[in-house]
């Protein structure tokens, strides 16, 4: 039978919900240089040109509890609320976003060691002059929770925002 409504239910069968969002990056780095780019160092690659409160001067910074930025000026404002996670491995964040009323959205961060039959992990496999590179990591980040009240400019946004930021980490991981 033909359903009803004008629009179709979403992929996965609820019709209040929208498509998780996904993105995967491979960086030529072992796990624990890798987890570290990621979580100690996210200051250096974060885009926060792209995503800030405050603009690009904001300081950004994932300690054991949240992703925080820092105005020049000393305001904070906390992106992720950190609820669980394996360090090393994955890590989850109840993400604040604005512009949405939402606030079930996950972000969940997970790593592994990279899959070297992939195109992506082909040139992590070699490094420029031909010599085998350090072993890679996967990362991959998704962002979950969606609602079709959610925003739909705002859920646009993270579409594109995700794969860049991830993009960006991946650059300064020593990926080209």
């Amino acid at each position: 039978m033909n359903s009803l409504f004008s629009h179709q239910p979403a992929a996965n069968g609820d019709p209040q919900q929208r498509p998780d969002l996904h993105a995967t990056v491979v960086v030529p780095a072992p796990g624990e240089h890798a987890w570290a780019g990621l979580t100690e160092h996210l200051h250096l690659w974060w885009p926060a040109d792209e995503l800030s409160r405050w603009g690009a001067d904001s300081f950004f910074d994932l300690g054991d509890n949240a992703l925080v930025e820092t105005s020049a000026e000393d305001d904070e404002n906390v992106w992720g609320e950190v609820v669980d996670g394996q360090p090393g491995k994955w890590l989850e964040l109840r993400w604040n976003h604005v512009g949405s009323a939402s606030t079930t959205t996950v972000v969940r961060l997970e790593m592994e060691e990279a899959d070297h039959s992939s195109a992506d992990t082909a040139a992590v496999a070699a490094g420029a002059d031909g010599a085998p590179s350090p072993a890679g990591t996967a990362l991959t980040l998704h962002h979950s929770g969606w609602m079709t009240s959610d925003p739909e400019d705002v859920y646009g946004f993270y579409r594109q925002f995700w794969p860049d930021a991830l993009s960006r980490y991946r650059r300064f991981m020593g990926a080209s």
